[in-house]
């Protein structure tokens, strides 16, 4: 017999309404916080990929190739191009990278969680709040190791497994923020088992979102596409910075306003908050 759980039957935009709700006057800090993550996240490679030399020898592989199309298409002159590059220069992101990638991800995604959780509770959120998962750095960092190397596990088989065992630890990092004395193998097994009979629900309340994300991918394109052009810059390591502060500032909202919905369905799941499923729409101070 495991703790209180719910089979969530409502509709998803009820829950997407909850989290509308709970982030009036709250939607520029928590759309400050997701960027300063996906920031945290993006910057640091593209710096260390430029420093270590993967952006200018892909710029320059990438230039020779097509060179060589304009004069020669044939396969044997592709192939001698492909045969120089293949030992030459960085062929991967570098150690140092994977070991940031390692490091930082789960303590940021916990300080996010923590984020959302405190808006949907109606409680106060600044945007620094996205480091205070370094706090828990040695739980943060075992249960994004653990639950990335499950999924990596399930998707091995088919892009489907990879798909379920995604929802199926959906709820680990929630569970934490509540319980940060809590094991990461536990958060990862409680989240299994609330999860059980859920998963669709979830799935169908990240695709409600399909929407708003196909209209923030064409403003970045088109914004992305401005700026590259009025630097006048053909620099791979120029264009992904770009691509990355633009990404950043136009996915913020719809990430925050995802999150949020996220952290009102874990209420929902776990009984965390009883009134919010017996009312809908009922919020702390609402």
């Amino acid at each position: 017999m495991g703790p209180e759980k719910r089979f969530i039957d409502e509709p998803v935009y009820m829950i997407r309404e909850t989290a509308r709700i709970a982030l009036r006057g709250k939607m520029l800090l928590a759309a400050m916080a997701a960027a300063v993550y996906m920031l945290c996240i993006s910057l640091p490679v593209i710096f260390v990929e430029q420093i270590t030399g993967l952006w200018p020898f892909m710029e320059r592989a990438v230039d020779d190739y097509f060179e060589l199309l304009m004069n020669d298409p044939s396969p044997a002159p592709l192939y001698e191009w492909a045969s120089s590059y293949a030992g030459e220069g960085p062929s991967t992101l570098s150690f140092a990278t994977w070991l940031f990638l390692l490091l930082v991800p789960g303590p940021l995604t916990l300080g996010l969680s923590t984020i959302w959780l405190r808006v949907i509770r109606g409680q106060e959120i600044f945007s620094d709040m996205v480091f205070s998962g370094f706090s828990n750095f040695i739980r943060a960092l075992l249960l994004h190791f653990v639950r990335g190397l499950f999924m990596f596990i399930w998707a091995i088989f088919f892009i489907i497994p990879g798909v379920i065992a995604y929802y199926r630890y959906n709820l680990a990092f929630f569970l934490l923020v509540d319980n940060p004395e809590m094991s990461p193998f536990v958060a990862i097994n409680l989240s299994k088992y609330y999860m059980i009979g859920n998963k669709g629900n979830r799935f169908f309340l990240d695709l409600s979102f399909i929407g708003w994300f196909a209209i923030a991918m064409i403003v970045f394109v088109f914004l992305s596409n401005v700026v590259v052009a009025s630097i006048d810059t053909n620099s791979l390591f120029s264009n992904m910075l770009v691509m990355s502060i633009v990404g950043s500032v136009i996915l913020a909202p719809l990430c925050a306003y995802r999150g949020v919905a996220a952290a009102e369905y874990y209420h929902r799941v776990t009984c965390n908050d009883p009134d919010s499923f017996k009312d809908p729409l009922r919020l702390p101070g609402v």
